[in-house]
């Protein structure tokens, strides 16, 4: 039993995302890489997360009814990426010499920063909330409508529940556990983290090929010093590198580690050259923001306004400006929704 909820969790986490990307990417007509459909197929899994989520957990539904409208996502993104298969090579081109040992070497580094990940990850009372949140979803059905501090079942959002409502990771993290069989503890301090982890790697694999090009020993000098800058950047428990360390189950920590790296990389991709397929994915980033974290919702919104107005004055194109804040009213009708529960 053990060995298929394995197999099921690799299948979900990892296998899932990479089909799905390719469905994605093969529909935005996107130049794919391996990195690329892994970190796309995440985001488009989020997004659609994010966007029916929200609207079941205000009209009270059941947890039943995510897992239905998810799967059904799931399975059209991944069966039209199989349709489509074309998949990219992880190298293409010669390999000039030193690029085997570099490869090489940043191969082992990984493998150590992910067994570093693995077994120095840090549990705290943050665990009390949000991954007890998880567990109770798939214990009673129910999204967000048991308070975690009495194991009451309430009415109405409560506390920091209301925080919940809008950026639902919990619900994700119940869902990996429903479909692998695991309980949404052992995703969360196991599995997620190394999923979360590979999709980083690949986004600071893309920012690399932006600053060398096809230079793969340069590529990987540059993952390397990335790995070291993480793995003594704990000069505070709040910044960053430890989140991404230490606690990347967290969807905070997701939105620091992957998020906003991310949407820096999409949003250099538009400055560059500005795809209408690059403007989708950076809404979608920004959506998958709103899911994992309150945090993300106005960070997202934050970071959009700011290249808006920044891409506008360089480009001299008030329709670039427009576009980034256009990409904001669904964080602000997040909020909206975050503050009227609160009241």
């Amino acid at each position: 039993m053990f060995v298929i909820n394995v197999f099921l969790t690799v299948l979900v986490l990892w296998i899932v995302p990479y089909l799905a990307g390719n469905g994605f990417c093969e529909f935005l007509r996107i130049k794919k890489t391996i990195p690329k459909l892994y970190l796309f197929g995440l985001v488009a899994i989020w997004a659609f997360c994010q966007l029916v989520t929200v609207p079941l957990v205000l009209v009270k539904a059941s947890f039943w009814a995510v897992i239905v409208i998810w799967s059904i996502w799931l399975l059209i993104l991944c069966g039209y990426g199989i349709y489509k298969r074309n998949f990219p090579q992880l190298f293409v081109g010669e390999k000039r010499r030193g690029d085997k040992t570099a490869i090489l070497i940043t191969g082992v580094l990984i493998l150590g920063f992910f067994t570093a990940v693995l077994l120095g990850q840090h549990t705290d009372a943050d665990d009390s909330r949000f991954v007890v949140n998880a567990v109770d979803i798939v214990r009673t059905n129910r999204l967000f409508l048991t308070d975690p501090n009495t194991g009451n079942q309430i009415s109405t959002w409560l506390g920091e529940l209301t925080k919940d409502v809008t950026a639902p990771w919990a619900v994700y993290l119940a869902y990996c556990g429903k479909l692998t069989g695991f309980s949404p503890t052992v995703i969360a301090h196991l599995f997620l983290p190394l999923s979360i982890l590979t999709a980083v790697f690949g986004v600071w694999w893309m920012f690399s090929e932006e600053f060398f090009g096809k230079d793969l020993v340069h590529r990987c000098v540059f993952m390397i010093f990335l790995m070291f800058l993480h793995i003594y950047g704990y000069s505070s428990f709040y910044n960053a590198e430890t989140f991404t360390m230490v606690r990347l189950w967290q969807g905070k920590a997701v939105v620091a580690g992957l998020g906003i790296p991310a949407m820096f990389l999409v949003s250099m991709w538009i400055y560059q050259r500005g795809r209408r397929s690059d403007y989708i994915c950076l809404a979608l980033l920004d959506l998958s923001c709103c899911l994992m974290s309150g945090m993300g919702v106005v960070i997202g919104a934050l970071l959009l306004g700011c290249f808006g107005l920044i891409y506008g004055v360089f480009k001299r194109n008030w329709r670039i400006t427009l576009c980034f804040w256009l990409m904001i009213i669904p964080n602000v009708i997040y909020y909206l929704i975050y503050y009227l529960i609160k009241l």
